[in-house]
């Protein structure tokens, strides 16, 4: 099965990756990648580029590279009530949100609040994937909030970077994340979470685990465009 679309990316923008976007636009094209999503870190990161970056954006021009390009973000959930800092910045400056929790970002006062900030974060229906929530500083209740994901069309994320990066010893949760997406039929998206362009487009780790799990193929979306396109015209994206 050829794995073509690279939902989680980033560059040198974010201050904490290594390549340009053309870098990675070029290995993603070595690599039979067809459809790229660059997606930076939101404004609340350290070292985020400032308000007027993200409003050039626009001014990529997605169709000139050598692969489709789909401009996006990460937003940083930052706290219970889901409220997510891609709020500070117009929703239709992004074509894909990921929203995910990171420890710069997002510091709860009680371990449950981990599983209601993911519950609220999925009332906006601005937002595309939950990114990353096999990542082990959190606390998550995995089938309410993937069972919540399938109702409301957004995608769970297995994250490649997570197996041997920053996030390392969360491969049970993806086993748990897997388990229940199969159960409430949620649809998930392989990852790199690039930060050097040699990544781009590696879903090798995560893709041993899931088959491990058996996951089914139909669930997984990164193998076809169009439905890519079509799931994110659901969700109200101009793509």
């Amino acid at each position: 099965m050829k794995y073509i679309i690279d939902p989680h990316t980033h560059t040198i923008a974010c201050n904490h990756a290594f390549s340009t976007l053309e870098e990675n636009v070029q290995s993603a094209k070595q690599k039979g990648i067809e459809l790229l999503c660059y997606t930076e870190h939101g404004p609340r990161m350290p070292y985020a580029p400032p308000d007027w970056y993200y409003e050039g954006l626009s001014l990529i021009p997605s169709d000139k590279f050598s692969v489709a390009l789909i401009i996006g973000i990460e937003a940083n959930i930052l706290d219970e009530n889901g409220s997510l800092d891609s709020f500070e910045l117009p929703e239709h400056w992004f074509n894909f949100v990921i929203a995910s929790m990171h420890k710069h970002t997002y510091q709860p006062y009680r371990p449950c609040e981990d599983t209601e900030a993911l519950l609220a974060v999925l009332d906006n229906r601005n937002v595309d994937m939950l990114g990353h929530i096999d990542a082990p500083f959190f606390h998550i209740d995995y089938e309410p909030v993937i069972k919540k994901a399938a109702e409301n069309n957004t995608l769970i994320e297995f994250n490649n970077a997570s197996v041997h990066g920053v996030r390392k010893g969360g491969i049970g949760n993806m086993r748990q994340m897997a388990t229940f997406c199969k159960k409430h039929d949620c649809m998930v998206a392989l990852s790199s979470d690039a930060h050097i362009c040699h990544n781009v487009g590696n879903f090798d780790d995560v893709l041993k685990i899931l088959q491990e799990e058996r996951f089914p193929q139909e669930l997984i979306i990164n193998t076809d465009i169009d439905r890519f396109l079509a799931f994110l015209r659901e969700n109200g994206k101009k793509v």
